[in-house]
């Protein structure tokens, strides 16, 4: 199956649109440039620790009480969604078990298209959300 890398693109600047909005009307504007900057770590966190454990902080900063963390679980959420979108993934976002209880060959397919479609978010960030900044 071949991709057409302008679908990555499209993509990733629709779910950075979708990121900015949510964060502007959830929590204030100056979230944005904080998510530039995670997004831009979005490769090498889903490199490192994968797709479930993603889901599973996801979670754990959506449930978290302080606006600092709320943002990166807003972040995650709109990524994982998108992802599972575009892949027609066979998991549930908000549940990172089924991500857990994958087969290993399509947990890693799928975890390797979420690493390209993260190296494209990162292009993107700081066009859409704004100079990187922590």
């Amino acid at each position: 199956m071949k991709l057409d890398t302008r679908q990555f693109s499209l993509e990733a600047y629709e779910g950075l649109t979708e990121v900015k909005e949510r964060l502007t009307k959830e929590l204030s504007e100056d979230y944005c440039k904080r998510a530039s900057s995670l997004v831009q770590g979005l490769t090498a966190y889903i490199s490192t620790w994968g797709l479930h454990r993603l889901s599973g902080d996801m979670k754990k900063f959506l449930n978290g009480t302080g606006s600092d963390t709320k943002y990166k679980g807003i972040v995650y959420q709109v990524f994982l969604n998108r992802l599972k979108t575009f892949s027609n993934g066979n998991f549930d976002p908000n549940n990172e078990s089924t991500l857990i209880q994958l087969p290993l060959r399509e947990y890693t397919v799928l975890n390797r298209l979420s690493i390209q479609l993260a190296k494209e978010w990162s292009f993107w960030a700081v066009a859409v959300l704004g100079e990187a900044k922590e």
